[in-house]
């Protein structure tokens, strides 16, 4: 080759490396533009995804009925990669939801996003307040509403591997600096992408992140229980592996959910049935109002600040910063209380803010 020319092997490293691009919404490349790790063969990798993408169709829902918006996650890859490279990516800015399996499945399981990206989530759930950045309040926000979502996961992981596995409550954790990092045992690792597409938001990309070995055991016991790819085309994905030589089209297509508001009660209730227990915050707002600085800057004890409701009008009732009724003050014993006289129908709850207050 003269001078200034590359060689067919230096072309290809060079194409690979293109491949491997920030996702836009996300500080998290795929691939990271370092070597894939030994561990997985393509055939696995495909089934690997094929098996999440089934299980993610769960926790869609459960992050669809969290949010009143539709979630999509799409095109599932998967890959082994060293530890050194997992952990020089997440070591800083990153946002981890994550728990530890045990029974047929040992060992813990991780997913993350760019801290940027929770923290949309997380002022989508507050409202639509922008702090700016990822805040105490916003991490309380996504501790008590996004742990579901792992619990759904599991549950789903039990019955496509035959049961068996059990999961500790889900944890959180914003990593700032390398010593927060928090990831499975093992080197190398085995992490599935997704593209992440919530109504209202850019998509951004997130990562499940577990260990190797966990990883095989999940196609071992997948195959012997009947869980595996080829069973997967009522979820809207087909195995399409016995080709071979192709490039397999099932990391290619995308898992979409209904939107709950409109889908039927039958549909909806087994998925629902997992968030019954989760705590949500309940506000009674009894009005707004607009103050200049200099006057909130005069607030003193005796001041009184006239709000924009009448006396004797309905006081909102909101679940997530999400209005659901209205209703009256009345007192109970010693306590304030609130008589519901007003459900927000369906349709209204997932309406545009209008602006006011």
């Amino acid at each position: 080759m003269g001078e200034g020319s590359l060689s067919q092997e230096e072309i290809d490293a060079l194409l690979a490396g293109a491949n491997d691009t920030f996702d836009p919404g996300s500080s998290m490349a795929a691939g990271g533009g370092s070597k894939e790790a030994a561990g997985l063969s393509p055939v696995d990798r495909d089934l690997l995804s094929d098996f999440l993408s089934h299980c993610f169709m769960t926790a869609g829902n459960t992050l669809a009925a969290i949010l009143s918006k539709t979630s999509n996650f799409m095109n599932p890859t998967s890959e082994a990669k060293s530890r050194k490279d997992v952990e020089a990516e997440l070591k800083s800015n990153t946002f981890l939801l994550y728990s530890t399996y045990s029974g047929n499945l040992n060992g813990r399981v991780v997913l993350a996003m760019a801290a940027d990206n929770a923290a949309r989530i997380a002022n989508m759930m507050m409202g639509g307040f922008d702090s700016g950045g990822l805040d105490e309040g916003q991490l309380q926000t996504l501790r008590d509403s996004l742990t579901p979502i792992m619990g759904a996961l599991q549950s789903q992981i039990a019955a496509k591997t035959g049961g068996g596995v059990n999961g500790s409550p889900a944890e959180t954790r914003h990593v700032t600096s390398p010593a927060a990092l928090v990831l499975p045992e093992g080197d190398p690792l085995v992490r599935t992408f997704f593209n992440l597409a919530i109504e209202g938001l850019p998509s951004f990309r997130i990562q499940f992140i577990l260990s190797l070995s966990m990883a095989n055991d999940i196609l071992s016991l997948s195959k012997r229980s009947g869980g595996g790819g080829g069973d997967y085309a009522s979820g809207g994905y087909q195995g399409g592996m016995g080709g071979g030589g192709g490039i397999s089209q099932v990391g290619m297509k995308g898992v979409s959910f209904p939107n709950l508001a409109t889908a039927s009660g039958a549909q909806g209730t087994p998925n629902l049935n997992l968030l019954m227990d989760v705590q949500m915050s309940v506000t009674v707002e009894l009005g707004r109002t607009k103050m200049y600085i200099k006057d909130i800057l005069g607030l003193g004890e005796g001041s009184i600040i006239e709000l924009d409701k009448l006396a004797g009008e309905p006081v909102d009732l909101l679940v997530n910063g999400k209005l659901i009724a209205k209703g009256e003050v009345v007192v109970i014993d010693e306590n304030f209380g609130v008589r519901v006289t007003d459900i927000v129908s369906p349709a209204d709850r997932i309406k545009p803010e209008s602006g006011g207050g």
